[in-house]
């Protein structure tokens, strides 16, 4: 294992790797901007080793795992080029990095097998998270495979049929009140009390490295100029753009994409911040990012400008059409949420005649 220290994006205090840490202590994890930790790696050391496996461990000198563990295989999902929508868009070149491909059909799944690694190297029995539907599938399909108690904590609007498949993976189902800010705190207040592990990417700090694994292959098949992703609490597009500085350190591409986060426009908190506007509270059909207090835009900003990237707000029609469009020339059934991505690109002028790729985070059709 190549891991050093976790550094807090947010203060800068350093401490030693541990598989259990989660939110800086001296920062805590307040409604503001919390103690996110982040994994430094030996980038010398690592750069020796070859890529020999396949999928998300296939990184491993870029993991905090301290093995390879026989968990559900996420990852080595295609680039799947879309010319006619690119023709379509006067994009040079666009491809759909298609996470539909991973065990429960979403990107989670990368989040998921580091998780799980490091929820077994702690010898946890018990695991939870708070998610709009995605993140607690995947967590329960990945623990009925490894035979842990999995709880998650969902809001009061999930649909029908992401709970039929909660359930069918055996999952201790809780659902709250009010909407996912609400169940993350649910989740907190009863996981952190009783000692579980948490799958929760916004605090545990290892779950964005699972995540920039899509990054990493992407930039062994391709060096994009865009890169178009659905932003909720901010990790997801945070992971990628990790993921891509850490593919620059070692060689396999030479500059880094620019990074686009997509909100909807009724729950837009990162892009008004971004922005610095102020919209009012509205709703959204794309409940995998409706996070009204995301917990990760540190990370996500420094990326952002990192990259000299932007973040934008689409509607919901315009994210319908696109779902739509993404089907009819693509080929790709997108989730709503994950159509956002089409739906942005369609107002990025800067994109004309570029490489792009639009990361297809999940195909779970409610």
């Amino acid at each position: 294992m190549f891991a050093t220290v976790l550094e807090c994006l947010r203060c800068g205090a350093q401490y030693a790797m541990d598989p259990r840490a989660y939110v800086c202590p001296r920062c805590g994890a307040d409604d503001g901007d919390p103690g996110i930790l982040d994994v430094h790696y030996d980038y010398g050391a690592a750069r020796s080793r070859t890529f020999s496996s396949r999928g998300v461990f296939r990184y491993a000198p870029l993991l905090p795992a301290r093995e390879v563990h026989e968990i559900l295989p996420a990852g080595d999902t295609p680039l799947v080029e879309a010319p006619r929508l690119a023709s379509e868009l006067g994009i040079g070149r666009l491809f759909l990095k298609d996470e539909t491909r991973n065990p429960t059909r979403c990107l989670k799944d990368r989040a998921t097998t580091v998780g799980m690694a490091l929820a077994i190297e702690s010898g946890a029995q018990d695991v939870y998270c708070a998610s709009a539907g995605n993140a607690a599938i995947s967590l329960a399909g990945f623990a009925a495979n490894c035979g842990m108690r999995c709880h998650v904590f969902v809001p009061n609007r999930v649909s029908a049929a992401r709970l039929d498949w909660l359930r069918r993976f055996g999952a201790d189902v809780r659902i709250s009140a009010g909407n996912y800010d609400s169940a993350f705190e649910e989740a907190e207040r009863e996981g952190r009390a009783k000692g579980w592990y948490s799958r929760n990417c916004a605090f545990n700090p290892f779950l964005v490295e699972g995540k920039k694994t899509c990054a990493l292959e992407i930039a062994e098949e391709i060096e994009p100029d865009f890169v178009i992703a659905p932003v909720g609490d901010g990790c997801t597009l945070g992971a990628i753009g990790k993921g891509f500085r850490e593919a620059r350190e070692l060689g396999l591409i030479e500059r880094l994409p620019r990074l686009v986060g997509v909100q909807a426009e009724g729950v837009r908190p990162l892009v008004d911040r971004f922005c610095g506007t102020r919209s009012a509270e509205g709703e959204t059909a794309a409940a995998s990012i409706a996070v009204r207090r995301p917990r990760n835009a540190i990370r996500l900003f420094r990326e952002i400008e990192a990259s000299d990237g932007r973040m934008i707000a689409v509607s919901d029609d315009r994210i319908a059409a696109a779902q739509r469009k993404l089907a009819e020339e693509a080929g790709v059934i997108a989730e709503f949420t994950s159509a956002a991505t089409l739906a942005a690109l369609e107002t990025v002028e800067e994109a004309r005649g570029k490489a792009v790729v639009l990361l297809i985070t999940g195909g779970r059709v409610d």
